[in-house]
């Protein structure tokens, strides 16, 4: 290896290392439970305290109440476990999720490195990685997505293993049921590492069917004994996922096809048309000299896309959304390290050209990131509040869905402080002093791009809603105003 080469090798630890520390920034920052689906790490919670007070029956029986991305709720059984030790606290389980997206770019270079890439190309697929926006702010949520992708890859980086066997079969298999099981959504992702496993290094057609027996099998017997452990706890598994399926409807089928290509516009602007061009590079160089890691990444990467439009726009089985077109990032950042490859080696300023591209890419990065971090969300918003002013009080029941976009208490009114179903309508009015504001967090264009049609997009970037703390006017609070008469209670009682 020589100087240059083992520079970049150095560091690789340190990019991930600040890439890790960029994501503890970022959840500390708050954010956690904003999404409703943040929830199912209650169940977690739930199993730990029902094990640790001797009652195994109930908390197997919590686990499979609603057993959707079932393998996130035993993940989160560790944090849940550590909350017992320490304190109840949120950020805790989230720096423990939150390591899962910093090996989601680990396992991109190493996928590189495996497929016969050059340190360089590697090296390039993990700046690109560590750059990418939609790898990483979801990170700040307790959510699955970071988890799944990473079994996800491994079960890919196991595929495309220079020394293949019956337990590196088996092994992918097992990873990719991981990846289905951790996040239900991710099922296009872990078929893919199934069959790139079947398909890489054939020889013969008796070794590839033998490879997918054994493929099959390393996801299939997982499979068979959780669906017995549901059945012993009284769930039919089988029939909760199908039924799981057809609940994922909120947004626009129509857009299954465009909606991942605007969502990446949205969260990486100029680093996506990079990717583009430099992936488009390579593409057309791989197609001239029948490079096979180009046609094994563009045909995963059409194959994602295929699994997410058909089923969306042709079959409207279910509704694309950003979490779910981010499965295509991995594969963008792989052909684009691979373009960018290449551009250095095919002109004579190749040097500098792959130095501008990289400055670029950090430049815009940066813009990137500053967004999330400049966010805040209700939850935290109505702590600062009630911090600031000790006689407001704000019921959490206030965050959710159904409730009002305005409450009052003590004098105070409460506005836009809550997740949105749909985008709210126009709130009248409100006379006296503004003590505290700040932009809603669907203000974050890729938040928008989960659940939200074109139309209620369209109404948020319209709205710019602003989440607001007033001490209301004396005048305004009084049963003749129909507007006081009829506002709810910031704290939630009988209602």
């Amino acid at each position: 290896m020589n100087t240059v080469a083992a520079n970049r090798s150095r560091s690789a630890p340190l990019i991930l290392c600040i890439s890790l520390a960029l994501r503890w920034a970022l959840i500390l920052r708050g954010g956690q439970y904003y999404f409703s689906d943040e929830g199912r790490y209650e169940t977690s919670r739930a199993f730990v305290d029902f094990l640790l007070s001797g009652d195994s029956s109930s908390a197997f029986a919590e686990l499979f109440t609603a057993p959707e991305h079932l393998g996130f709720k035993l993940l989160g059984v560790i944090p849940a476990f550590f909350e017992h030790v320490t304190r109840e606290s949120l950020v805790l389980p989230t720096l423990f999720f939150s390591v899962f997206s910093v090996l989601n770019l680990f396992l991109i270079y190493k996928i590189s490195q495996q497929t016969g890439a050059t340190q360089q190309q590697s090296f390039f697929a993990l700046v690109f990685a560590a750059s990418s926006m939609s790898l990483l702010y979801f990170s700040r949520h307790l959510v699955p997505y970071d988890p799944a992708m990473t079994f996800g890859l491994l079960a890919i980086l196991i595929a495309v293993s220079k020394t293949p066997s019956r337990a590196t079969s088996l092994l992918c298999g097992a990873s990719a049921f991981l990846c289905f099981i951790t996040y239900n959504g991710y099922w296009a992702l872990a078929g893919l590492g199934m069959l790139v496993n079947i398909l890489q290094n054939k020889r013969n057609g008796s070794g590839l069917i033998r490879r997918a027996w054994l493929t099959a099998a390393g996801f299939a017997l997982p499979a068979i004994l959780l669906f017995l452990l549901a059945a012993l706890a009284g769930t039919n598994l089988l029939a909760e996922y199908g039924s799981f399926s057809s609940t994922v409807s909120q947004g626009s089928f129509e857009e299954g096809w465009s909606l991942p290509f605007e969502y990446f516009w949205h969260a990486e602007h100029g680093a996506f048309i990079l990717l583009i061009l430099l992936a488009g590079y390579a593409i057309v160089k791989g197609v001239v000299e029948q490079k096979p890691d180009v046609t094994l990444w563009l045909t995963c990467l059409i194959a994602i896309y295929l699994c997410l439009a058909i089923p969306a726009t042709a079959l409207q089985a279910f509704v694309v959304y950003g979490r779910l077109a981010r499965q295509m990032m991995p594969f963008f950042i792989l052909l684009a390290a691979g373009g960018l490859a290449q551009l250095k080696q095919d002109f004579s300023f190749g040097d500098k050209l792959t130095k501008g591209v990289l400055v670029a890419l950090v430049i815009q990065a940066a813009w990137n990131y500053q967004k999330p971090f400049s966010l805040t969300y209700p939850r935290d918003f109505a702590e600062k509040a009630q911090a600031m002013y000790p006689d407001f009080h704000f019921s959490e029941k206030r965050l959710i869905f159904g409730a009002p976009t305005l409450c009052q208490n003590n004098g105070y009114i409460a506005e836009y402080i809550k997740r949105f179903e749909v985008p709210p309508g126009p709130d009248p009015a409100i006379e006296g002093e503004v003590l505290l504001s700040a932009l809603h967090p669907d203000n974050f264009l890729p938040y928008q791009y989960e659940g939200y049609t074109p139309q209620e997009r369209t109404t948020l970037r319209d709205m710019q809603i602003e989440m607001r703390l007033y001490r209301a006017a004396e005048s305004f609070m009084n049963d003749a105003n129909p507007v006081w008469k009829i506002m709810r209670s910031c704290v939630v009682r009988e209602e």
